[in-house]
């Protein structure tokens, strides 16, 4: 068996090493940007090209001929790559970029979820010029600017954290129409944010274990948004801030957008949907939905699956979801290791090593993301470079065990948030 799979991060380290344990022992192919050394040394072969070059990804998924493709990121599920693959005959694990557009285009989701779910979001508005938006900044300070497309997590601003004055808002927003022609102001909701990921064939969901992710890039919950500093989950598969009924409450609202886009692009919802909620004392509230794992979410739960990922893969393509998927009880602790200055001003081009036997030892396991080799050196780029995930029977000991490596190891050129995760239990 061969898989295919699109995208050079931690998430994709991680999706490939959740396939290498399948019982088919596939082979392993990669289409990415950055030649990610964990995902080098997997590959029976790679390819080097534009995650959104579609026609450099068909040609080169036609010469390897897979029996699965997996699309990673977000920016060529938007594109249209799972389109331009199924028209070719290739089976993929993914989205096609209308129903993507759910989160590759927020004020699409927000007036889906309008028009066809009807709850769980907070006020919002859509402003298409200056004038909208002076009138929408004007109504208050608890508000939360969004642009519209894909930033790779680093576009939001809050009022009171990356923006502290009006005159912030008006700059930021104007910039935001100025590029995209509108952008989205929201209600600051209050409360803890939570990832709630299925696994779906259009009809039926599997949930994976709740996720916490930090978006913050300092300490406290401070400094711009990124990409994700860490994440933790717990042995139950919930979240110490969540109630039953408000996690089947998300879990219905995600239910009811996988039915409904399937149904309104006339096409089954076939891959992973993520809904992004934080947990307000009015109950889960929708901030975002994403079109694939989360980052580094993804690292939290396919760490923990039992079931063969390459069967629950196959089942969503055949549109018959397996009717039970299964994750060890277990906590996890993800942190993510990033160049100094990220997200502003990453240092790049730094060398760093890497002790793997040390990481081993310890019982940690490594997610190389957005780096590269050369001559047995890694080297950071402007982005995230390496995560360390460790399992335990809860959280605190999880995180225990990769602060102690890291205050032995002390890596150069690197940062990681030594507050994360923030609710030991």
């Amino acid at each position: 068996m061969k898989i295919l799979i699109v995208g050079n991060g931690a998430r994709e380290h991680a999706i490939a090493k959740t396939a290498a344990k399948s019982k088919y022992h596939p082979e392993l192919f990669f289409y990415v940007e950055i030649p990610n050394p964990g995902l080098v040394q997997m590959a029976s072969n790679y390819e080097i090209g534009e995650l959104t070059d579609l026609h450099h990804l068909v040609t080169y998924v036609a010469n390897v001929s897979p029996d699965l493709v997996i699309v990673g990121p977000e920016s060529p599920l938007a594109a249209g790559a799972v389109d331009a693959l199924s028209r070719k005959g290739f089976r993929c694990i993914g989205p096609t970029s209308a129903q993507a557009r759910i989160e590759s285009d927020k004020s699409f989701m927000r007036e889906f979820m309008k028009r066809y779910i009807k709850r769980g979001y907070p006020n919002w508005k859509i402003v298409t010029s200056k004038k909208q938006l002076y009138e929408q900044v004007q109504q208050g300070q608890q508000i939360v600017i969004k642009p519209v497309g894909l930033t790779g997590g680093k576009g939001v601003r809050v009022y009171g954290r990356q923006v502290n004055s009006l005159e912030e808002v008006v700059n930021y927003g104007e910039e935001l129409l100025a590029k995209d022609g509108k952008v989205l102001i929201e209600e600051k909701l209050e409360g803890e944010e939570f990832s709630l990921m299925v696994f779906t064939d259009g009809k039926n969901i599997q949930a994976m274990p709740l996720v916490q992710d930090y978006k913050y890039a300092y300490e406290n919950d401070t400094g711009p948004m990124t990409g994700g500093m860490g994440s933790f989950s717990c042995a139950d598969h919930l979240l110490p801030f969540v109630s039953k009924q408000d996690y089947e409450e998300a879990y219905n609202i995600v239910e009811d957008v996988v039915l409904q886009l399937s149904r309104t692009t006339k096409a089954p919802y076939r891959g992973i949907l993520y809904g992004q909620f934080m947990q307000t004392d009015k109950g889960p509230k929708v901030i975002e939905f994403n079109a694939r794992f989360g980052d580094p979410e993804a690292i939290n739960v396919l760490d923990l699956l039992i079931t063969d990922f390459v069967d629950l893969c196959m089942s969503i393509i055949e549109g018959d979801l397996l009717e039970s998927v299964e994750f060890a009880n277990q906590a996890t602790v993800c942190k993510y290791l990033v160049p100094i200055g990220y997200p502003t001003n990453p240092l790049i081009n730094s060398p760093f090593t890497v002790p793997f036997e040390q990481l081993c030892e310890a019982g940690i396991d490594l997610f190389f993301a957005n780096v590269y080799e050369q001559e047995g050196t890694i080297y950071t780029t402007a982005s995230r470079a390496l995560a360390l995930l460790a399992r335990a029977e809860k959280p605190i000991t999880a995180k225990q065990v990769i602060d102690d490596f890291l205050t032995r190891w002390q890596p150069k050129h690197l940062y990681y948030r030594k507050d994360i995760p923030k609710i030991f239990i």
